[in-house]
């Protein structure tokens, strides 16, 4: 399945299309995360395949790659240390009752339909991946250790590195900055999603979130 996955692997358009989400034709995302993740498809295996590709989304795609080799370095130095933030904290405000994935609104269909694939499917791609992350601490102060928790234990490509290396980024506690998540976002990437919402005019994430609080 590995070997099919990345024989099927075409890296053109990546660049424009991996962070589209809806309708689901349009995504550009490789796929290859969990073959990546458990090791049946090495890092240098995937980079080799993309060469001779157009310039600009084989530069995109290794990033990508880089990322995660990136992850592992890092993990792999810090280790149990990485559950706290490198650079700072987040300020808790709030202690969800985790039974299932009830930290996020599901009346919104943005995180209703993102928190079912996730379910469901036990992948997602990149831009909803932070759509949930930053909505769950940037937004509602939730422990992000918690979100963390719940990825790791549904995804299929979880891992200790490279999915807690990108709480950490979205949280803006192992980075200099956070990832914001509003409405625009998810009317440029799923406009469908906005379209049905039963909140669509009343919309919580219609504007960009006030900065979280850390803790030095």
């Amino acid at each position: 399945a590995a070997n099919a996955a990345l024989a099927a692997c075409d890296v053109w358009g990546y660049a424009a299309s991996r962070n589209e989400v809806l309708p689901a034709g349009r995504r550009g995302a490789s796929g290859l995360s969990p073959y990546i993740r458990h090791g049946l498809l090495p890092l240098p295996t995937v980079w080799e395949h993309v060469d001779g590709g157009p310039p600009r989304d084989v530069g995109k795609f290794r990033d990508e790659l880089l990322w995660q080799e990136f992850a592992r370095h890092w993990y792999a130095r810090l280790g149990p240390r990485s559950r706290d933030g490198v650079r700072r904290e987040l300020q808790v405000s709030v202690e969800p009752t985790l039974s299932g994935l009830d930290g996020w609104n599901r009346e919104m269909a943005c995180l209703a339909s993102t928190a079912d694939e996730l379910e469901r499917d036990g992948w997602l791609v990149n831009q909803t991946r932070m759509w949930m992350s930053s909505d769950w601490t940037v937004r509602n102060g939730h422990p992000w250790q918690a979100g963390e928790e719940l990825f790791f234990t549904h995804l299929l490509d979880g891992s200790r590195a490279a999915n807690r290396l990108g709480w950490q980024w979205t949280a803006g506690i192992g980075s200099s900055k956070h990832y914001g998540f509003s409405r625009w976002q998810v009317d440029k990437r799923a406009p469908e999603l906005c379209r049905t919402c039963a909140l669509r005019t009343a919309c919580p994430v219609q504007d960009w979130p006030d900065d979280p609080n850390f803790v030095a």
